[in-house]
């Protein structure tokens, strides 16, 4: 299954390093991971979606046993739509605390990079025996489609997303994806 992303405002997921005056990096060579995609759809699955555990654990797997599905990363594109390797256009993001007084806090100062993409895409491939069970592919998608904001400060304008694959979202799978809701 394919997806396309469209990145509505820059995003900002953050390595866990610091550099240089920067409390948050991003990874310029992978700025949006496989982890972080398989990660935001699960959440969305089992907390937005409200889809039983059982079932989303079915579908991602767990620490005990491995998922069937193999996510890829995001690979990122220019306004010009070349896809790219790394991070495009990286700059800086400022935020500071405020007190109560509307004055800056000593010491609150934070200092992050954010990305800057138009467009991405990744892959979802099953791995498992035979053809993939369609309530997983129902699972995967309407996942896909809830998530409208990734990484760091999605509250303050940073992350926001659209995600789509090819197929059109129809009244039926949106019966289906009721049913599997009740069936849990």
């Amino acid at each position: 299954m394919r997806f396309e992303v469209e990145f509505l405002t820059p995003f900002a997921i953050s390595s866990g390093r610091t550099a240089d005056g920067l409390d948050h990096t991003i990874d310029h060579d992978t700025p949006f991971p496989s982890s972080t995609i398989k990660g935001l759809l699960r959440a969305h699955a089992l907390y937005w979606l409200g889809l039983n555990k059982a079932l989303v654990n079915e579908v991602f797997g767990t620490s005990g046993r491995g998922s069937d599905w193999i996510f890829s990363d995001v690979t990122v594109r220019r306004v010009d739509a070349q896809p790219l390797n790394h991070c495009v256009e990286p700059t800086v993001w400022n935020r500071v605390h405020v007190d109560e007084h509307g004055r800056a806090e000593e010491r609150a100062l934070v200092t992050g990079e954010q990305c800057w993409a138009a467009s991405g895409e990744f892959t979802i491939s099953w791995d498992g025996r035979g053809a993939p069970p369609k309530r997983h592919v129902l699972v995967l998608r309407a996942a896909a489609r809830d998530v409208v904001s990734i990484g760091l400060n999605r509250r303050r304008g940073f992350g926001w997303v659209t995600i789509c694959d090819p197929e059109p979202w129809t009244d039926d799978d949106s019966r289906a994806l009721l049913d599997l809701k009740e069936e849990s």
